[in-house]
């Protein structure tokens, strides 16, 4: 009893250290490529990752330790471990292709505020309308854009008529603009950090590191509204060129 117990443990011990590989290669690609911080947290991509791991590794080893009897015939353990096996790959292949479609690949600029959004939100049917560059989604991060509001009066109701179906701007690609002529917009609708400051004293710190990084001081730094669908953040703009130099888990909007 104590030896069929011990073969168990063993087996499903191996199970679990394969496992635990297999999941720190997939994080790898997660979190260096798909999710950089701080989009890891912003977008959701380490809860949906933590998820989808924990199920994966904590089935497979289960239920080779349920299954796994070596006076089984030869044949039928092994078939028993490839049908685990397959499951379990069945079901991280899955779990990652979520993380994939989730996966945040533009960050635009519209009007008064940056939005966060992910490969699933974009229309992708009008991904060759987008200007030269920008018709593919990318795998390393999310991009910097401008979705401006459309000057055509047609595509104005256009816009309007997708709003009211809950698609933004930044989801259709043809309304994508590169970001840098629309920088001083941005920084025109921007307002100091001070502002955060006065909300919250706690934000003196990490405005001070953000500040130093960039090589201005922290007063001369400006701050507008970041929403994803999980969170509404602040992005921070350097006062020079308009361009993010980074990102603080508040609330924007008041």
């Amino acid at each position: 009893m104590m030896v069929a117990l011990r073969s168990r443990l063993v087996a499903s011990g191996l199970h679990l250290a394969i496992s635990g590989v297999v999941a720190l290669a997939a994080g790898a690609v997660v979190f260096l490529l798909w999710y950089p911080s701080p989009f890891d947290d912003m977008a959701g991509g380490f809860s949906l990752f933590f998820l989808v791991v924990t199920v994966d590794v904590v089935m497979g080893p289960l239920l080779t330790a349920v299954v796994f009897n070596k006076a089984k015939p030869k044949g039928e353990l092994v078939r028993d471990l490839g049908v685990i096996a397959v499951m379990q790959i069945c079901a991280l292949v899955y779990g990652l292709n979520s993380i994939y479609e989730a996966r945040p690949v533009l960050l635009s600029f519209e009007v008064d505020r940056f939005r966060l959004i992910s490969a699933a939100d974009v229309q992708t049917e009008e991904l060759m309308k987008a200007p030269t560059g920008f018709q593919t989604l990318s795998l390393s991060g999310p991009r910097l854009v401008a979705a401006p509001k459309p000057q055509d009066p047609d595509e104005q109701l256009r816009s309007i008529d997708l709003g009211l179906k809950g698609i933004d701007l930044s989801m259709v690609p043809r309304y994508w603009q590169p970001y840098e002529p629309h920088a001083a917009q941005a920084l025109r609708r921007a307002r100091p950090v001070d502002l955060l400051v006065q909300r919250d004293g706690r934000l003196a710190a990490p405005l001070g590191k953000a500040a130093e990084r960039a090589g201005v001081p922290v007063e001369a730094l400006r701050f507008l509204p970041l929403q994803s669908r999980r969170a509404s953040w602040v992005i921070l703009l350097e006062p020079a060129h308009g361009q993010p130099i980074g990102y603080l888990p508040v609330d924007g909007f008041f």
